[in-house]
């Protein structure tokens, strides 16, 4: 599914932080069906925080959230998802202890098999680590497991905050893969990330955030995925 022009992800005056210190200002950003933006900015510029705010996380928040015309900024975090926001947070933060299945689930107790489909079919590489404990995956493994958890609660907009940390290039390029199908599928997306190069392959526009303010919105036209790997 191409890129439309429905808005799912609406954000304007958006100010959060943590106590006196307010790390995010003004922030405004709009994300579309089928459509993937990045938010690039270097470790300790606000990318972190900005997407906390968006799932509601962070208690001290002002400004608009909008979710397909729904005002997200008063809702708990629950609530947040059930309207269909997903999260991928930075390192995957799986259950160590639980298999990749039991990860996979976690979300969503009452399951079948079709329940699992799409994400096997995304990530065809899971289907034989099912059973594995997540405390010995890699860290590409790990990755595909968080982003698969968070689509089984079938989101229209994916947070992914640093997805690329971390990863061989390799597997960078395989998860590029994977991003570019779900953009296809008209999943939106938001992506945080210091990686420009990883950036410029997945995201069709880009903002910067330096110190909590979003600056910056630069049209790229979305790159194929080279066949080699990238540093």
């Amino acid at each position: 599914m191409a890129k439309t022009s429905e808005t799912v992800l609406h954000v304007a005056g958006l100010d959060a932080g943590y106590g006196h210190v307010k790390v995010i200002r003004g922030g405004a950003i709009d994300v579309s069906a089928g459509e993937i933006v990045g938010l690039v900015g270097r470790n300790g510029a606000g990318k972190t925080t900005f997407l906390a705010a968006l799932c509601g996380l962070i208690p001290d928040v002002s400004g608009q959230i909008t979710m397909q015309g729904r005002e997200l900024v008063n809702l708990p975090s629950h609530k947040r998802v059930e309207s269909g926001m997903g999260i991928v947070p930075s390192g995957g933060r799986l259950f160590k202890s639980l298999t990749v299945e039991e990860n996979l689930t976690i979300g969503t107790p009452q399951y079948s098999e079709a329940d699992l489909a799409p994400v096997l079919k995304l990530f065809p590489e899971l289907e034989k680590l099912r059973l594995r404990y997540a405390g010995k995956l890699s860290g590409g493994e790990r990755q595909m497991v968080a982003i698969g958890r968070a689509l089984m609660l079938r989101p229209r907009l994916l947070l992914l905050d640093e997805p690329s940390e971390g990863l061989a290039p390799i597997v960078v390029l395989r998860l590029v893969q994977a991003i570019k199908a779900l953009r296809a599928q008209g999943v939106a997306m938001l992506v945080a990330e210091q990686n420009i190069k990883f950036t410029d392959l997945v995201c069709d526009s880009w903002f910067s955030i330096d110190k909590g303010m979003i600056a910056s919105l630069a049209h790229r036209p979305c790159a194929p995925a080279p066949q080699t790997a990238i540093a």
